[in-house]
This record gives C-alpha cells, structure tokens and sequence, in this order.
C-alpha cells in the first residue's frame, strides 16, 4: 500500500495530539484486537439489515474492488487464497497491522495507522458480509458484463464455438486464448472495466468450473492474439456492436 497516502506528511505538532490519544487508549485497556472486534460486529450488524437486489449487488463488487485501505489491502490478498477461514483471515490481518505497527517511530503516524486499519475493517467487512450472505460471492460472468443479455449472448457463441460444453464446462485445452478473449470484452466494455483481473478470473472459474491462476492469466493477457482469436475478436465485435 502506498505509505504517503497512508501517512501523508509528518508535522511535528501531530505528536502532541496523538500521544496523549495513544494512552488514553492503553488506560482504557482497549488493544487493537478489541476495537477491531467491535468494528467486526459493526459491519456484520449493519450488513444484515440490506436487502440486496441485483443493482446494489454489482455496485457492491465495484465498491469492494476499488477498497484501498490498510484492512482491505491485506484481506483482500489472504482472501485470494480460498485456503482460510473468516478468523484465519482476520488474525492474518492482524499480525500485519502488528508487523506495521511496530515499526513505527511516530506516535501521529501509529494513530493514522490505526485509523486506518479499523475504518478500512469496518467498511471492508461491511460490503464483504453483505456480498457474503446474500450472495455467497459465487460471481459470475452475469455480474461482471454490462447488459441484461450479454452473458447469455456470450454464453451462447461460446457453445457454439464449442469452447464449452452444454454445462457451461471449458473443453479447449488452450486457456491462455480463451483469457484473452474475455480480456478482448473487458478492453472493449462488454465486460465493465471497473472490476479487477482476480474478479474476473472468479467469476470465470465459477462458469466454466475450471482454475485459472494468475500467473497464467497476467501472462496471457500480453501476448498478441493469433489469427484465429482475431477472427473471433471481429465475431464478437459484430455480435455486441463494438466500434473500433
């Protein structure tokens, strides 16, 4: 995470305001952990009273992706990982705000840290048990393409092009082609450009129930499409309107 956004500049009056915060804090006995619990049972209160529609959904994603706090940095890259659970994550959390912390020489920046680490908590875990429980964050291509019908529209010139089968199964060995002809839709707004490439590897993943991981995708995506992807670039530039 950027540190100047984190931080901003130093003045030195700063440390006159946040040190007596600090042991206001340490009196109070109130710990990171403890605050952070508070912000936990916060978001997850506030998350249970929406009512969830489609729209509200894909603008939750959007918010979700563009997070960038502290909290969200590092959630959000435990997250990937699919391999912990809720608290797992959070202890992972945690030991990196401590990893942080202790480094910190400034008593103002420790308390900006701190700020931001449980208001970014708060706003993450907010739009993640929300996403959570209604959705169980199974996204898929009908919640990243702009349009009613495009997902079916693509869906459909998938399977007749047999790159998948009836179930929506992938039966192309070569993934690389296949990434670069969603990545074709993401640069040309079929697919909405505002989600990041780890949403859109999910959401394909949950389609065509196969993986697809990162590093074959960040790969995929620089190489120059071959003739035959270009030949289907022109077909789905002809079946969405696409104006070059």
């Amino acid at each position: 995470m950027d540190q100047k956004k984190l931080y901003g500049h130093w003045h030195f009056w700063e440390e006159f305001v946040s040190y007596p915060m600090m042991v206001y804090y340490w009196i109070r006995g109130e710990n990171i952990q403890k605050m952070l619990t508070k912000k936990i049972d916060k978001a997850k209160k506030n998350a249970s009273q929406i009512i969830l529609t489609e729209k509200m959904k894909n603008e939750f994603l959007i918010q979700y992706e563009k997070l960038d706090n502290f909290f969200s940095f590092h959630f959000k890259d435990i997250e990937a990982s699919r391999n912990h659970n809720f608290e797992e994550k959070i202890k992972y959390c945690l030991n990196q705000y401590k990893k942080e912390s202790t480094s910190l020489l400034s008593s103002s920046n420790l308390m900006k840290l701190q700020g931001n680490f449980l208001n970014g908590a708060e706003k993450t875990l907010f739009l993640y048990f929300t996403l959570e429980g209604k959705t169980n964050r199974e996204i898929r291509l009908s919640d990243i393409m702009i349009g009613d019908n495009s997902s079916k529209i693509f869906i459909a010139f998938l399977k007749g092009k047999k790159f998948i089968d009836e179930n929506h199964n992938l039966t192309v060995d070569q993934k690389s082609s296949f990434i670069r002809i969603h990545r074709f839709l993401k640069d040309n707004h079929i697919i909405n450009p505002d989600f990041q490439d780890t949403t859109i590897i999910e959401a394909m993943e949950n389609e065509y129930n196969t993986n697809f991981d990162k590093g074959t995708f960040s790969r995929a995506i620089i190489v120059k499409p071959n003739d035959f992807e270009e030949i289907i670039y022109h077909e789905l530039s002809e079946l969405f309107n696409v104006r070059n």
